[in-house]
């Protein structure tokens, strides 16, 4: 299907002006996002407009009191847009909406050690998936920040940040996770623990911010910094795994516990998974572009690493593709991004210090 390109923005200042700019200049995917999720929610969760802005304003105490900056930042972006501050919030926790009633197999992630790197630095990787509606308002958002450390993310027009890095290196990233309860330990929407996290100037503060604000849905998350060191966070019901991610390893993740004997019923996340051990097993030297390639792999169909539509599942909730793959060296302050799936589009480079 075609889609409208990446809608790739700057904005600068403080929390509240950065903002404002992001909603006047994403005003109109932002209003195709609002239109989208409300017949989502209204068509396959049986949720109407006024029960979710209720359901997203929970969130709003919840974000800020882990940070009063995001919480600004969130207000910015409904005066920019001209919506209501309960609508962005409920852009933002569409997932944690959803989750409620529908469980989803999306995202693949996966971490390559500087030992084993032909540069010597980290490199990491994701598959973001979600509906195919969705290719219509994504962005690409640097931001400039007079309070805070500038950072550059990837997102839904309307959310502040989903995945990305800062200009310290800090790296974060998530894919969702199948248990047997569909809610961690927490209370927090997962895309604002990680832009939280990416407001820190190092990995131990972007890790205490998962320990001090754990998300409320099931996620796995990849902490990594310019040094080399990781770290991969699995939130499930018992509470929060965490293991160190060595230099000399790669990593992978989907969408279930590895960390802990929490069951899943996604199978698609177990075949993922078993390709993925198929991949790093080969011996060649990694460069970002093997990282990229490993995202567009396409072995296994509708169980694929990179996912294309299955035209069947349409007119149903778990309708996925892969909307965006994304390559991050957190040593450069770099990522590198294919507009839509990485097995047909190619792969565009951002820089923070470009």
């Amino acid at each position: 299907m075609s889609h409208t390109p990446l809608h790739v923005i700057e904005v600068r200042g403080d929390s509240r002006q950065r903002g404002v700019q992001h909603g006047e200049q994403l005003r109109e995917p932002i209003a195709r996002a609002v239109a989208f999720y409300e017949g989502f929610y209204c068509r396959y969760l049986e949720i109407g407009l006024d029960e979710m802005r209720r359901r997203a304003s929970a969130y709003i105490d919840a974000t800020a009191e882990m940070s009063p900056q995001l919480a600004q930042e969130f207000e910015g972006i409904a005066e920019g847009s001209g919506r209501s501050l309960e609508t962005i919030y409920a852009l933002a926790a569409r997932y944690e909406i959803t989750f409620e009633k529908v469980q989803l197999g999306e995202c693949s992630n996966v971490f390559v050690g500087a030992g084993r790197t032909n540069a010597g630095r980290a490199l990491l990787g994701m598959n973001w998936e979600w509906r195919p509606e969705v290719l219509d308002f994504r962005a690409i958002i640097t931001g400039r920040c007079d309070d805070g450390p500038d950072y550059l993310v990837v997102t839904e027009c309307g959310t502040p940040g989903k995945f990305g890095l800062n200009e310290h290196g800090v790296v974060a990233i998530e894919s969702g996770l199948n248990c047997t309860r569909p809610h961690s330990t927490g209370r927090q929407v997962f895309a604002n623990v990680i832009r939280h996290a990416l407001a820190q100037e190092t990995l131990a503060a972007a890790r205490a911010v998962l320990r001090d604000h754990p998300p409320e849905a099931t996620v796995s998350y990849f902490l990594a910094d310019a040094d080399g060191q990781g770290v991969n966070v699995e939130c499930a019901p018992a509470g929060l795994d965490e293991r160190q991610l060595q230099p000399d390893e790669i990593y992978w993740h989907t969408n279930h516990c590895r960390l802990s004997d929490e069951p899943t019923t996604f199978e698609d996340s177990v075949l993922r998974g078993e390709r993925w051990q198929q991949l790093l097993a080969s011996g060649e030297p990694i460069a970002w572009q093997t990282v990229g390639g490993w995202l567009a792999d396409t072995k296994n169909g509708a169980n694929a690493i990179c996912k294309a539509p299955q035209q069947e599942l349409a007119n149903l909730a778990t309708y996925l593709q892969t909307l965006a793959s994304i390559v991050l060296d957190p040593g450069e302050r770099t990522m590198w991004v294919s507009d839509g799936m990485s097995s047909r589009q190619p792969y565009r480079r951002f820089g923070l210090r470009d």
